[in-house]
């Protein structure tokens, strides 16, 4: 019984910590992250922290896997209640281009995560391998939408560059110039688009 009792203490602490950070990122950015900050914003123990996520660069990895997590459930929950496969495909564009809902932490997280892509190794790695299957999933949604059209891998590329550049935009300007009904608009061109090049 103490023994389960201590699991779930873990579960929590460990989902409270994964909370803080996202929340730590999402408003002071990654450079704000620390053990300690991280354990602060939590309520919970350094050691708490250091239990789950020893080092700065874990922290950051978490970070980005629950936000991928997020997303993937959210994804999946409301595709799952969708039958029309062309409203699955703007579901999906729109949960990409961040224009469900008002909030951007997802976002956020993301866009510092990419940033540091660039320049360190196993994030770019991890990044790489997420965006490869997001084009994958974007292409199978595409041929699904519009089986006759005859789209192809390039046009899933074109279109996650569109769906990506609006996520920038969204998270990293925080403004009216890409609203979510610009966005709409943006997607739509775009799909229209590669309907046409076929």
């Amino acid at each position: 019984m103490a023994k389960a009792e201590a699991m779930t203490e873990q579960d929590t602490n460990r989902d409270r910590i994964l909370d803080a950070l996202l929340r730590i990122m999402a408003s002071r950015g990654a450079d704000a992250l620390t053990i300690r900050t991280v354990a602060s914003e939590a309520g919970v123990s350094v050691g708490a922290v250091q239990h789950h996520f020893p080092t700065k660069d874990r922290l950051v990895v978490a970070a980005m896997t629950e936000v991928n997590e997020r997303f993937r459930r959210r994804v999946a929950a409301r595709l799952g209640a969708v039958a029309s496969e062309e409203e699955r495909l703007r579901i999906f564009c729109r949960e990409i281009a961040c224009i469900e809902g008002d909030d951007l932490t997802d976002g956020i997280v993301w866009v510092a995560f990419a940033a540091r892509a660039s320049t360190e190794t196993e994030v770019r790695a991890i990044h790489a391998a997420d965006w490869a299957r997001t084009e994958e999933v974007l292409l199978r949604l595409l041929v699904a939408a519009f089986p006759d059209d005859g789209l192809a891998a390039d046009d899933a590329a074109l279109l996650l560059a569109v769906l990506d550049g609006i996520a920038v935009a969204r998270a990293a300007e925080q403004s009216e110039r890409m609203t979510p009904e610009r966005a709409e608009r943006l997607i739509d061109a775009t799909l229209r688009s590669l309907r046409r090049a076929c």
